[in-house]
């Protein structure tokens, strides 16, 4: 499994060291206040263009410093908040009363955009800044050199925030700067601080509070404060409080950094797939080994996202070879990094070609940073292989990095993806020096060639990855679905006491897509919903909603998946077609391929999509946002977008049939009413999150084989929780029609999630016998019905109930639930990981102390381990193999001599299957292995 972690850093320039003119934000102020006066919401327009043209002077050091030390301007921009604010409610309130506009709805999400980003990211960060610092320096305005040291480290700090729900076993930030020529930081040291910096300087290993201290050729001083810590299990937030704690009360670092110049920061958060989890094993690592080697090794410092496949090779060649070995202590494979850097390549050689050289040497997936006290004034970044990337912005204080666009949304508007998989994967090198106006420059490991790195927009602001109090991504996202929905249908009608009255100019060319419906010339004859993974499931909802309304009308609606419409359609003219396709991002490859082919012979293309101007939307004729249009998703398991796209088909379903005279008045009311009903029926589904979660926790751990059934409606419920329990389970689960199932595969005894809120009387009579079969069986079903429903009670071994809604939308209700059971199944299967979990804790300080070891201690440990096995909390995710190895070595260690020495007691081999069974269990939830973000190329068939 590829290293989920992530990777953030600063490289400052000297653009600090000035005060800003802030005359624009008095103007700014002057402009908002005039548009607020205006009935006409437009008008904040214009001092919000001026707002986004002014966001990097928004986010900039100097700002910062005068809104820590003006009163005037800080009262200014609160004043701008303010007013932001109550134009943004004011949008809200006539976005709800319609007729939506894109315009309109662009205006509020731009609003929302920058009332969060003054009120969270600037004057939120100035207090978050001021509290990362000593009381006494916090109220020195003087001190502008280690304000601006707070600054920079909290941006990296509050980086790596956002970035680790990528992983958080453990965490690190290595902060340097440096000095000027002819400033000694010790000499304002007093005795007890010299005495600890002689203490911290020869710690060793790269440990926490770790300090380097080193004058450079130039006769500049630099020096370099690392901090780590390490939990077994800790919760998101933890390591970032823990590294400020630190910072914050390191008197040594606020005293020695006086007078700095740029600042040079990495930091990393690790989901540990080698070695232990221990601070030693925390990045960054340094280069130094023990062993007849020469000194200076220590000067360099790697982080590194992804595994070095040929690490105990190259160890045996670069350092065993050498003499040298690498401290017991440490077993993460980036360790061999800056040890490589040093011993593995010829040290005539500049920085840039050694460093280059370290990762052609590497195999494997990679992304690295690296910083090296000989070169303070650069950082250099490399990338290899699939699954790993970078995205550089560039701020006015300096570059900023991060190995997600998320990671710098807050303090950048566009970036440089760095994802190349040609010769071998790229080099970057950042300077200080740089020029405001510079691109950076990626050359190929391979040939040296340079490759062009294109600046893209960074689509989303802070706000939309604010986890607020949700442990996952994923939970907070299901609740706010309703939300999502509500947002679906604002201002696309209006009622008129017993009747709807659609509005066209609602919809993205409504107007135009109802004319389309009514030229009797080339008339259209059938609809085709298209999309590739949930959306596909969605857009078979679509297809299934609109023959629900348009019975009657002699329109053939059908769904496929996009990659097979258009394997074998042939080349036939599709001007009497409908077409619907579903997406989330408006970006997939399948789905924009198929709407090119399908548009170019002749079809009118009307997407359902959550992303306002996106590549879809552009290729469209007529569109449908969900939502607000900009509903991001962190999660990579999409859910609350996938009830927004059965929204947003309901609500044109109903609309075409309005428009083409299949359904009346009144029928057409008493369904949209059913779909206005939604949102509050999905949060009541949420106010039994609890018990959907022990049903989830008892029966996902203890079962092997898994299976979905549905009939009807419900085979949308099924197949769309079946891809949730895949991705967020790591399941491969068959989904088969309910009756069905008794042909097919009982034999192998499942837990069955039977799907049945939706059912006409006979297919639920039927469906009870069904539930009967599977539990004769041996199998073990759950079943999803209605809240009214009692048949399931004593026949299947756990019911969930969903309320009905009508309107042919009461599937919606127990997909809810479904993802709900997911997402606690996921929790469930994780949790038993916890044993083997404590088990690598003993023994990772066994190796890291060998005079710890105790054979009796580590047994008792992994006698947990296999207890938990042998109670079945493990069968639903760890392989026979890994339990075989676990038990094979326990046997061998009690058959061995109790006073065995710790050299023999081959601990790196239990410390492997430990690691390989923590890894075959753990659910990261909103990470998922071999996502389709990263191996996706697309379908790539001709036309014709």
């Amino acid at each position: 499994m590829t290293a989920m972690c992530g990777i953030a850093s600063f490289l400052s320039n000297r653009q600090w060291l000035n005060t800003p003119d802030t005359g624009w934000l008095t103007k700014l102020e002057n402009d908002f206040t005039e548009a607020s006066r205006s009935v006409d919401l437009m008008q904040a327009a214009a001092p919000l263009g001026v707002l986004a043209d002014h966001f990097y002077d928004l986010m900039a050091f100097g700002l910062h410093m005068q809104l820590v030390r003006n009163q005037q301007v800080l009262a200014s921009l609160s004043r701008v908040r303010d007013t932001i604010r109550n134009m943004r409610n004011a949008a809200a309130v006539k976005l709800e009363q319609g007729p939506r506009t894109d315009e309109l709805e662009g205006l509020h999400e731009t609003l929302s955009d920058y009332l969060w980003q003054i009120d969270r990211e600037v004057l939120g960060n100035m207090q978050d800044t001021l509290a990362l610092m000593p009381d006494n320096l916090a109220e020195d305005m003087d001190a502008r050199d280690r304000h601006f040291l707070a600054w920079g480290t909290e941006q990296v700090l509050q980086s790596i925030d956002k970035l680790e729900v990528r992983g958080r076993d453990s965490a690190g930030i290595a902060v340097a700067f440096i000095l000027p020529k002819g400033v000694d930081p010790e000499k304002r040291l007093n005795a007890a601080q010299k005495d600890e910096l002689s203490m911290r300087c020869s710690i060793n290993n790269a440990d926490t509070r770790q300090v380097l201290v080193r004058t450079l050729p130039d006769g500049r001083t630099a020096c370099r404060f690392l901090y780590k810590v390490a939990q077994l299990v800790g919760q998101l937030g933890d390591n970032g409080a823990a590294l400020r704690a630190f910072i914050t009360n390191d008197d040594l670092l606020w005293t020695m950094a006086e007078e700095l110049e740029t600042l040079n920061i990495i930091a990393h958060t690790r989901w540990a797939s080698n070695g232990i989890i221990s601070v030693p094993n925390c990045h960054p690592v340094d280069g130094l080994v023990e062993g007849d080697v020469s000194t200076g090794l220590e000067k360099t410092m790697f982080v590194l996202n992804g595994d070095v496949d040929n690490y105990r090779t190259l160890v045996e060649e670069t350092v065993t070879s050498k003499g040298a070995f690498i401290p017991p202590v440490i077993s993460t494979d980036a360790k061999i990094l800056p040890v490589l850097f040093h011993l593995g390549v010829t040290e005539d050689g500049d920085a840039e070609t050694r460093f280059r050289n370290v990762l052609k040497q590497c195999e494997g997936s990679l992304a690295v940073v690296m910083q090296n006290l000989s070169d303070f004034d650069s950082q250099f970044l490399a990338q290899k292989g699939s699954g790993q990337s970078f995205y550089v912005g560039k701020t006015q204080d300096g570059w900023l990095v991060a190995s997600e666009a998320y990671g710098m949304a807050a303090r950048a508007r566009s970036s440089y993806p760095i994802a190349v998989h040609q010769q071998g994967g790229v080099s970057v090198i950042l300077r200080d020096s740089d020029p405001a106006d510079s691109i950076p420059v990626a050359r190929y490991l391979e040939s040296g060639d340079s490759v062009e790195l294109a600046e893209e927009k960074i689509e989303i602001f802070s706000r939309d990855i604010f986890r607020g109090e949700y442990t996952h991504y994923i939970e907070k996202e299901i609740h706010e679905a309703s939300d999502s929905v509500r947002n679906t249908l604002h201002g696309k009608y209006q009622k008129n006491g017993a009747a709807i009255k659609f509005l066209p100019e609602g919809f993205g060319n409504g107007p135009a897509l109802v004319k389309r419906f009514k030229d009797s010339t080339t008339p259209i004859k059938r609809i085709i919903c298209v999309g590739q993974g949930t959306a596909a499931v969605a857009a078979m909802a679509v297809a299934q909603l609109l023959r629900r309304t348009l019975a009657g009308t002699g329109l053939s609606v059908e769904s496929y998946t996009g990659s097979e419409l258009i394997g074998f359609m042939g080349n036939d003219r599709m001007d009497d077609v409908f077409l619907i396709p579903v997406s989330q991002s408006g970006t997939t490859t399948d789905t924009n391929r198929v709407v090119d082919l399908c548009r170019d012979q002749g079809a009118w293309v009307n997407c359902i999509v959550n992303r306002r101007n996106s590549p879809l939307v552009q290729k469209s004729d007529s569109y449908i946002y969900t939502s607000n249009g900009r509903d991001v998703e962190m999660a990579v398991a999409s859910t609350k977008a996938f009830y927004s796209q059965i929204a947003a088909g309901k609500l044109l379903s109903l609309w075409l049939a309005d428009v083409l005279g299949s359904m009346d008045a009144e029928s057409i009311l008493t369904e949209i009413e059913a779909l206005e009903a939604l949102p509050d029926k999905i949060d009541q589904v949420l106010a039994n999150k609890d018990a959907i979660g022990e049903v989830a926790k008892k029966f996902a751990p203890v079962h092997r084989y898994w299976a979905l059934v549905g009939n009807g409606a419900n085979c949308v419920a099924a197949q769309e929780v079946r891809i949730k329990l895949s991705e967020l389970c790591y399941k491969s689960i068959p989904c088969d029609v309910t009756e069905d199932k008794k042909h097919i595969d009982l034999s192998t005894e499942p837990l069955t999630l039977v799907m049945a809120s939706d059912l006409p009387e006979m297919v639920a009579m039927d469906t009870v016998k069904e539930t009967t079969i599977f539990k004769a069986h041996n199998g073990s079903p759950i079943v999803f019905c209605a809240e009214d429903e009692t048949r399931f009670d004593g026949i299947a071994e756990a019911t969930i109930k969903v309320p009905r809604v009508g309107g042919g939308l009461d599937f919606v209700l127990e997909t809810v639930a479904g993802h709900w059971w997911g997402v606690m199944a996921a929790k469930a299967i994780d949790a038993h990981a916890e044993p083997f979990r404590k088990a690598r804790i003993v023994l990772g300080g066994m190796i890291e102390n060998p005079d710890t070891w105790d054979n009796k201690t580590l047994l008792v440990q992994l006698n947990k381990c296999i207890d938990r096995i042998a109670s079945g909390a493990t069968d639903s995710a760890l392989p026979a193999r890994v339990t075989a190895s676990l038990a094979n070595y326990m046997l061998w260690l009690v058959n061995q001599s109790a006073d065995i020495h710790v050299t023999e007691a081959r601990l790196g081999d239990i410390l492997t299957v430990l690691n390989k069974a923590i890894e075959e269990m753990t659910r990261p939830i909103d990470t998922i292995r071999h996502q389709a973000k990263t191996v996706t190329v697309g379908i790539s068939r001709p036309q014709g």
